[in-house]
C-alpha cells in the first residue's frame, strides 16, 4: 500500500521552469510594448502640443510685429503734424513781426530804408540763414524770430548768428550791429537774458507789435 505525503510540492523541472521563464518573458515584452506605444502616443501628443504652441506663439510675434510697425507708422504720422505745426507756428510768427517791422522801418529810434526776411548766404563751409534783417547806411539789425524764445536762442545770436554775418557779409563789417528777438511768448529768465545781452524783446500785444529796445546796444 503506498502512502501519499500531504503538504509536498513536486521538484521543478528544467521543463516547468523553461515554461515560466518563457511566460514571464511574454508578460515582459507585453509590458515594453504597451509602455513603449503609451510613450509614443504621449510624445506624438506632446509633440503636437509643442507644434501648436509654436504656431500661435509665432503668430503672436507677427500680430506684435504688425502692431508695432503700425504704431511706428502712426508716431511718424504724429511727429510730422507735430513739426508741421512747428513751423506753421513760426512762419506765422515771423509773417507777423516781419510784416509789423516793414511798416514802420524803425527800430530803437533809427529809421531804416531797406528790409529782407529770410536772408540765406553760404561762403566756403560757412552757412547762414537770418530771420528778418534791417538796413541804413550804417547800421543793420538782426532779428531771429520764434514761436517761443528761450535763452539759448539769444546766446546762438550772439555768438554764432553775429560772426558769421560778418564774414557772410563783408559788406557790413564795420557797420554796427543791433540784435532783435521776436517771439509770440517769453519765459521771465529769456527776457532778463535779453537785457544783459542788449538785444531787443519784440512781443505781440494784440495786432500790434510792442518793441522793448531800451537796453539796446551795437555790436
Amino acid at each position: 500500500m503506498t502512502t501519499i505525503q500531504e503538504g509536498k510540492e513536486d521538484p521543478v523541472t528544467f521543463e516547468k521552469f523553461w515554461e515560466m521563464f518563457q511566460e514571464s518573458s511574454r508578460e515582459f515584452d507585453l509590458q515594453m510594448k504597451e509602455s513603449s506605444r503609451e510613450f509614443d502616443l504621449r510624445m506624438k501628443e506632446s509633440s503636437r502640443e509643442f507644434d501648436l504652441r509654436m504656431k500661435e506663439t509665432r503668430q503672436l510675434q507677427e500680430e506684435t510685429a504688425l502692431q508695432m510697425k503700425e504704431t511706428d507708422r502712426r508716431i511718424s504720422e504724429v511727429s510730422k503734424q507735430i513739426g508741421g505745426m512747428t513751423k506753421s507756428d513760426g512762419d506765422l510768427a515771423e509773417e507777423h513781426f516781419f510784416t509789423s517791422l516793414a511798416s514802420k522801418m524803425t527800430f530803437a529810434g533809427q529809421h531804416y530804408h531797406a528790409i529782407d526776411r529770410n536772408v540765406k548766404r553760404k561762403v566756403g563751409d560757412l552757412e547762414g540763414e537770418y530771420d528778418i534783417v534791417l538796413y541804413n547806411d550804417a547800421s543793420v539789425v538782426i532779428f531771429e524770430v520764434k514761436s517761443k524764445a528761450k535763452t539759448e536762442h539769444l546766446e546762438k545770436l550772439v555768438t554764432k548768428k553775429l560772426p558769421d554775418f560778418r564774414t557772410l557779409f563783408p559788406l557790413y563789417r564795420d557797420y554796427d550791429i543791433y540784435l532783435g528777438i521776436g517771439s509770440m511768448s517769453f519765459d521771465e529768465q529769456v527776457v532778463e537774458r535779453a537785457h544783459e545781452l542788449g538785444i531787443g524783446v519784440l512781443r505781440q500785444k494784440g495786432d500790434t507789435i510792442e518793441a522793448d529796445t531800451g537796453p539796446v546796444r551795437a555790436y
